[in-house]
C-alpha cells in the first residue's frame, strides 16, 4: 500500500509527498526491528533469570562441598603424618592402621583413608554459556562466575587422583609384613596424595573466598532454604567424622554479612 503511494507520488512528481512516504517507511521499518529487538531481549532476560537461579544452586553445592572438605583437612593432615612416620620406622611387621567404618558406602574391605567424595563442577554453568543464555550478563559478573566453577572443575580432577591413589594404600589397612622397599613405595604414593590433597584443599579456600566476596541476590526464602540444607548436611559428615569434623562459618548467608561488608 505505502510502495503503491510512492509510486502515485512519483508520477506526478510530487516529491515532498514521495520524501514523507519514503521516511514514514523507513521509521515503520526502525520500529518494528527495534520491537522485535526488545521482545528478543525480554525473553533472553528472562531465560537468563531462570538459569541464573539453577547456577546459584549449583553454587551453593560446590560451596558446600569447599567447606566440608575443609572441615576435616586438620584431621586429614595429621593421619597422613602419623602414616607417614609409621611408614618409615624400622622393621618388616606392619600393624594395620584401618579405623574407619565404611558401611556407610557399601564397602566390605577397610580402608585407610575416607575423603569426602562429591561431585564438583559447572555442568549447568557450561551448558548456558554454550547456548548464549548469559549473553545479557556484564562481563565482569561472567568473569567472576566463570572463575568460580573453574575452580571447581580443576577440584574435581583432583579428586579424581586422590581417589585412585587412595586405593592403592588400602593394603596398609590389614596386619602384614611390608618390606623396606615397599614401605618406601608407599611412602611416596602417601607423599603425591598429600600434595594433591594440599592442593585441592587450597583450591577449595580460594573457592570459597571468591564465593564470598560474589554478589548473590538472596531472598530471605532462599537464605532459609540454604541454611536448612547445609544444617542438614553437615549433621550427616558430622556422624561420619566424628571429631575430626570442625564446625564451619558461612558468612555469606548470614543475615548481618552485607551490613559487616560495608564501611
Amino acid at each position: 500500500m505505502r510502495l503503491r503511494r510512492i509510486m502515485e507520488h512519483m508520477k506526478t512528481q510530487n516529491w515532498f509527498a514521495v520524501a514523507l512516504d519514503f521516511v514514514i517507511v523507513v521509521i515503520g521499518v526502525g520500529v518494528a526491528m527495534y520491537g522485535q529487538q526488545w521482545l528478543s531481549d525480554r525473553q533472553q532476560r528472562a531465560d537468563m533469570a531462570v538459569a541464573e537461579k539453577a547456577i546459584q544452586a549449583e553454587l551453593f553445592y560446590n560451596y558446600g562441598n569447599a567447606k566440608e572438605r575443609l572441615a576435616v583437612a586438620h584431621c586429614r593432615a595429621q593421619s597422613y603424618k602419623a602414616i607417614a612416620a609409621k611408614l618409615l620406622a624400622p622393621g618388616e611387621n606392619w600393624t594395620g592402621i584401618a579405623r574407619l567404618d565404611n558401611k556407610d558406602y557399601g564397602a566390605v574391605l577397610p580402608v585407610v583413608f575416607r575423603s569426602p567424595q562429591r561431585t564438583w563442577g559447572s555442568s549447568i554453568w557450561k551448558a548456558e554459556l554454550g547456548r548464549g543464555t548469559f549473553n545479557l550478563m556484564t562481563d565482569k559478573r561472567r568473569a567472576e562466575l566463570d572463575s568460580i566453577f573453574t575452580q571447581a572443575d580443576e577440584i574435581q580432577l583432583l579428586q579424581t587422583d586422590i581417589f585412585e591413589l587412595q586405593g592403592r594404600l588400602n593394603v596398609l589397612a590389614v596386619n602384614t609384613p611390608i618390606g623396606r622397599n615397599d614401605r618406601l613405595r608407599y611412602y611416596d604414593v602417601l607423599a603425591e596424595l598429600d600434595v594433591k590433597s594440599g592442593s585441592l584443599e587450597i583450591n577449595a579456600q580460594q573457592l570459597i573466598v571468591s564465593f564470598d566476596e560474589l554478589d548473590i541476590p538472596l531472598s530471605e526464602k532462599d537464605r532459609q532454604g540454604a541454611l536448612k540444607f547445609l544444617d542438614s548436611h553437615f549433621e550427616r559428615v558430622r556422624k561420619i567424622y566424628g571429631e575430626c569434623y570442625q564446625p564451619q562459618e558461612f558468612p555469606i548467608l548470614d543475615a548481618n554479612f552485607e551490613k559487616a561488608k560495608t564501611p
